[in-house]
């Protein structure tokens, strides 16, 4: 057996797992992985026989259920994957949401000992009042309502206590079995498995941790501090660690309770606009956003006013992914689709067949053009486009497949409020707004300063070694025709480049000539050093100006 599978509480529990999967109908991924050999010499026995019970239903539906079986560990998985929309069809994203995790409640009496060592005081001295009854169960953590000594209404967030062994013991297990996958079917390495489980694992250590949950809703408070209608739970630090989260409690109407939304005589249109401009606030500006904003963490108070819950799932943008994805909307406004694909590609680092990509994205996007934006279905053309890069083995980068599952959740609480919802229409004063900062003259200036002094590093490089880092990656499915031209243009600007060196070792030699002491002078500088000067100049600017067209005729 491998090294990790060792430890004999990791071995029993492999075959806990193993034995699941069967029962589910997915023995036959066991043997493809190798998993099965291993299993067998530790004498374990394999039966490949899916239960009667399950025969009737779809391979997404058995997974779905296989993974609420097996634990709280690989219900997160799920949830991750319900976000990669460009991995996984429609059907299994659709079935990977449906994931439940519900289990049953453990008794407060049970708790108490692990908060009052968070707390470090006994209970009673910070809380008048708990409510044993929990307000949700999961099996991770369990919510229960509560009053402090002076009256102030919280919730308790409890991490259930040995819940963490579980979890780095099920992720030790998970590592290796992506590994294993990878090297034993070429079919189950085209999705990356060890990366979306390191990609898992980075998640789901953050999130056992409760204080960073709380770093981040008081981030996203601080980001959405200008608008007056969203209401982030107060955090109590006095009381906050890594298994206890202490947080206002704030009572509202439950997002999904349509009918007593009405019956409050709110306005479920202004609801849907107000959470969909937060949430592209925190998409588009801010690059920090709520990747689950869906019904249940979102509750409904007076005045049509929101406050949003569970900050245990963020994603991030970075100002470089948010300008590419800005371009992305502008370059499919305009149907510049070329310049489209160019951008999913970078996110890949994957050329694929660069032309029948393009012309597929024509295909795709010619049904939606002219379509009033009310009519748009924004999860269908995301589902589509993700369809479209799954053929061609394109994966998103997490933070972009990420961003496109909360579109699609975010879409779903939208048309929940209002049936006529259109979530791009709420996101065009921002893409408006992007356009005049991106464009406006100070950014210019300083973006042209910036790119004077790379141009001028660019100069001292080796030319050979920076074409072959320009075009390495993608020499393969180009022509020796345009191969040799390039090279030909590399050459053309490194002559250009020695010209430039002469020009500038001759304006410095000129300097030095208009400080002679003797001969003619104009404004007491040396005639033939002004001269030398000039000429230089006025060639430097010109071989600069031969070098720019050069590069751009390159690009």
């Amino acid at each position: 057996m491998m090294e990790i599978l060792k430890a004999g509480k990791d071995l029993r529990r492999l075959n806990e797992l193993s034995n699941t999967l069967i029962k589910y109908g997915f023995g036959d991924l066991i043997r493809r992985m190798g998993l099965a050999d291993s299993l067998e010499r530790a004498g374990k026995l394999i039966r490949y026989q899916m239960a009667d019970d399950f025969l009737h239903l779809q391979p997404h539906e058995r997974a779905r259920r296989a993974m609420e079986e097996m634990g709280p560990t690989f219900i997160k998985l799920g949830q991750i994957l319900a976000t990669r929309v460009d991995l996984f069809p429609a059907e299994w994203i659709d079935e990977f949401g449906k994931l439940q995790d519900e289990v049953p409640a453990v008794p407060f009496t049970d708790l108490q000992p692990q908060v009052e060592r968070s707390l470090g005081q006994p209970l009673n001295r910070v809380f008048r009042i708990v409510d044993e009854k929990p307000l949700g169960t999961a099996s991770m953590a369990q919510v229960h309502r509560a009053t402090t000594v002076k009256g102030e209404r919280v919730v308790l967030k409890i991490r259930k206590p040995n819940i963490r062994d579980k979890i780095e013991a099920d992720l030790r297990l998970l590592k290796y079995v992506a590994k294993l996958a990878e090297s034993q079917s070429a079919e189950l390495k085209r999705y990356s498995p060890f990366q979306i489980v390191r990609e898992f694992e980075r998640s789901l250590i953050r999130e056992l941790d409760f204080s960073v949950e709380c770093k981040n809703a008081e981030r996203i408070a601080q980001n959405l501090k200008q608008f007056n209608f969203v209401k982030i739970p107060r955090i109590y630090w006095e009381w906050t660690c890594e298994d206890l989260n202490v947080q206002e409690f704030i009572e509202g109407i439950p997002a999904r309770n349509v009918r007593e939304i009405d019956a409050a005589g709110l306005d479920r249109k202004l609801i849907a606009r107000r959470g969909a401009k937060v949430a592209w606030h925190m998409m588009l500006v801010d690059g920090f956003f709520h990747a689950d904003p869906h019904p249940g963490n979102i509750l409904v108070l007076p005045r049509n006013q929101i406050a949003i819950l569970d900050f245990g799932m963020v994603g991030k943008l970075s100002n470089t992914r948010r300008d590419q994805l800005m371009k992305l909307v502008r370059h499919a406004v305009f149907r510049e689709i070329p310049a489209a694909v160019r951008i999913l590609q970078q996110w890949s680092n994957k050329t694929g067949n660069f032309e029948q990509l393009v012309s597929e994205c024509e295909d795709f996007m010619q049904q939606y053009y002219g379509v009033p934006l009310d009519q748009l279905n924004i999860p269908q053309i995301i589902t589509q486009a993700a369809d479209t890069l799954r053929e061609h083995d394109i994966a998103l980068p997490p933070d972009i497949a990420m961003l496109s599952k909360t579109c699609i959740t975010l879409e779903g609480f939208g048309r929940l409020m209002y049936p006529q919802f259109d979530l791009m229409q709420e996101a065009e004063d921002l893409i408006k707004i992007w356009g005049k900062e991106r464009y406006k003259p100070g950014n210019l200036v300083k973006k042209l300063g910036l790119r004077a002094f790379n141009y001028m590093d660019s100069l001292f490089d080796d030319a050979e070694v920076t074409a072959a880092t320009e075009h390495a990656p993608t020499l393969n499915g180009i022509d020796r025709g345009l191969v040799e031209r390039l090279a030909k243009r590399q050459e053309r600007l490194r002559y250009r480049q020695t010209q430039l060196m002469v020009a500038v070792g001759f304006l410095l030699s000129s300097t030095l000539l208009m400080l002679l002491p003797e001969g003619p002078k104009i404004w007491g500088m040396h005639v033939v050093g002004i001269v030398l000067f000039l000429g230089s100049a006025v060639g430097i600017q010109w071989l600069l100006f031969l070098l720019w067209w050069g590069h751009r005729s390159t690009d």
